[in-house]
């Protein structure tokens, strides 16, 4: 699996992730992940919909990502659906591990419990949802090696086709 390389980390003529990078592409690639900044700091609000733990991931997620300056006040409403599915998840794993990850069905047969198909599925969108938020690491990477390439197409390296 290749290693995803991080444009900070980038050096022309290094060789990382399997690849001698140019100084344009080192270049574009910087320039690609500026824009991403906003001139000026907002301070994002925790929805009130969420409850008590969601609010901790939110909290904790918001003090995380904070560096990275990737989460927006117009992020709010992603990132807090995000922090509820992660509470919803821990709360399903801790009542798989006080009742068991089977059950018998009607047929008299062991099969997996319902919770642990729902926690499958919370799973799933957890994931989803982090690497929409930019949350993990490939999302990250990815978001600025788009940025580069729509920079370096000579499209004004705006940021229209980030999205499509």
């Amino acid at each position: 699996m290749n290693k995803i390389i991080a444009f900070d980390h980038m050096r022309v003529g290094a060789k990382g992730g399997g690849k001698h990078w140019t100084e344009k592409e080192v270049k574009s690639r910087e320039a690609a992940a500026k824009k991403l900044k906003r001139k000026k700091r907002t301070t994002m609000k925790c929805p009130d919909w969420i409850g008590e733990e969601a609010r901790k991931v939110w909290n904790k997620t918001v003090k995380d990502m904070k560096e990275f300056e990737i989460l927006d006040t117009v992020d709010e409403e992603v990132l807090a659906l995000y922090c509820d599915l992660v509470a919803k998840l821990r709360e399903l794993n801790f009542h798989i591990a006080d009742h068991g990850f089977t059950v018998i069905n009607a047929k008299g047969e062991l099969v997996p419990s319902a919770e642990v198909k729902m926690a499958q599925t919370y799973q799933r969108l957890v994931l989803q949802y982090a690497g929409k938020l930019g949350i993990t690491a490939e999302a990250r990477a990815r978001l600025a090696k788009k940025m580069a390439d729509v920079a370096g197409a000579g499209s004004g390296g705006g940021t229209d086709d980030l999205f499509d």
